[in-house]
């Protein structure tokens, strides 16, 4: 059995590196801030407001270029808050929370006027996908939402040119929409699913907009892998789709990376050349950090990941972005960017942060290794949960999601020789962030 940091640990651990008051407003509403500003602060004074809205693609819906990811929603007094702040596009879907999501998004817009909220549901093409099937869905969430109408149905992750075809989903949507049920229709794809022979990302947005019934959609786009998303962008842009982004933030603190991988030496693992390789570069990294740090008068990693919102909203082609928001603290954090202009700080910050550490991020939406692999791990997949994990702070959703996974996981990469790592385009040492992920997350 495998000794292991509990997601607790971490999140102790992140916050002590951090040192910043932000991690101290996790969960803590607005109302309380007075307390930790001092007397002389008031709630008005440390609002946030959204500071920007942008046009929706061919929705013409004004949308607040900070939105609102609803996957780890819990409370009602957050979605309060959060559209009290100006933020007014929802992205959720049937899956989140198994419907959690939907019924709490339901109970606080049913009080809001709800021409003013752009609520965007996601259906997963599994099962049944007939016309019947998909529209009963549809209503489902309808009902869990408690509208009389969705303003964007999405199909949720279609990693193939026939899922995004599927003449059920778009003869529900005719109907749907005939009746008032929904207005726009639109898509996510964030790469490999798995389970699936994918097309790459770029593959299925592109043929999304070829294909002229979508609105709006939704992508990976970020300052490390950006020139898959501008194709994509300026693809959407030409055909006036809306745009919305998600893992718009690839920033990563390698010091508590480092801090996992020591812990594997410590438990007397069995370290392969491949991991010894990462180990030696994270080693190599440290020293630099500091001086990266100092150089750029960075109090926290909070700075660089600010940099990164920067940059994707700098891109006139993107209609919002849309980060999770799990707290009070992460709304401040992101509500606190709208608005806010990618400068030449901000870009020498990105510059330096990927020449430092470009070749230790596992690209999103990528899975060009994949078809490399003899054990068919999915690789695109348990990556990205690794990132929910350390970049997200969404420890238990990872976790979880990782031990769901029935297929293969990457226990199969801790002896393996690294058919990955040697096909990669970038030079991401993958299999050693594969066990090093393995680690992190399992359960046991």
């Amino acid at each position: 059995m495998k000794k292991k940091t509990t997601p607790s640990n971490q999140e102790l651990s992140r916050r002590r590196f951090l040192g910043s008051s932000a991690a101290v407003l996790t969960g803590i509403g607005f109302g309380s801030r007075k307390k930790l500003f001092g007397s002389g602060s008031s709630v008005e004074e440390n609002e946030v407001k959204i500071k920007e809205y942008r046009t929706l693609g061919r929705t013409g819906f004004k949308v607040s270029d900070m939105a609102f990811g609803a996957g780890e929603l819990a409370e009602p007094a957050l979605l309060e808050a959060i559209l009290d702040a100006g933020i007014n596009y929802i992205d959720t879907a049937e899956g989140y929370g198994r419907g959690r999501s939907e019924r709490i998004i339901g109970s606080v817009i049913k009080n809001r006027d709800r021409k003013k909220i752009f609520v965007t549901t996601k259906l997963g093409l599994r099962g049944d996908l007939t016309k019947k099937a998909i529209k009963d869905r549809a209503l489902k969430c309808l009902e869990r939402l408690q509208t009389e109408y969705v303003d964007c149905l999405m199909i949720h992750m279609p990693s193939t040119l026939e899922q995004l075809k599927t003449e059920g989903f778009h003869a529900a949507f005719k109907e749907l929409k005939a009746e008032g049920r929904v207005r726009f229709r639109g898509l996510s794809n964030h790469g490999a699913q798995w389970g699936d022979v994918p097309e790459t990302m770029e593959k299925v947005h592109l043929a999304a907009a070829e294909d002229g019934r979508f609105d709006v959609a939704l992508l990976v786009y970020n300052f490390l892998q950006k020139d898959e998303g501008e194709r994509i962008l300026k693809a959407y842009k030409q055909k006036n789709i809306g745009a919305t982004l998600m893992k718009t933030n690839p920033v990563l603190n390698y010091l508590e990376v480092k801090e996992q991988a020591d812990q594997l030496k410590e438990e007397g693992k069995e370290v392969s050349e491949r991991l010894q390789n990462l180990l030696d570069r994270l080693k190599g990294r440290a020293d630099a950090t500091e001086a990266f740090q100092k150089q750029y008068g960075l109090k926290s990693y909070d700075e660089v990941r600010s940099a990164a919102m920067k940059f994707v909203l700098n891109n006139p082609n993107v209609s919002c972005a849309c980060p999770t928001i799990k707290n009070f603290s992460d709304l401040e954090f992101y509500g606190n960017l709208s608005g806010a202009r990618f400068d030449l700080k901000a870009e020498k910050t990105l510059a330096a942060y990927k020449a430092l550490y470009g070749d230790l991020y596992c690209r999103h939406a990528c899975g060009k290794c994949e078809s490399s692999c003899p054990h068919a791990v999915p690789v695109n997949t348990i990556m990205r949960y690794n990132h929910y994990f350390q970049a997200q702070g969404r420890e238990k959703t990872a976790m979880v999601k990782y031990a769901a996974l029935s297929q293969n996981k990457a226990d199969r990469c801790w002896n393996c020789s690294g058919y990955c790592e040697r096909s990669c385009p970038y030079g991401v040492p993958v299999q050693g962030l594969l066990v090093l992920a393995d680690h992190t997350l399992t359960l046991t």
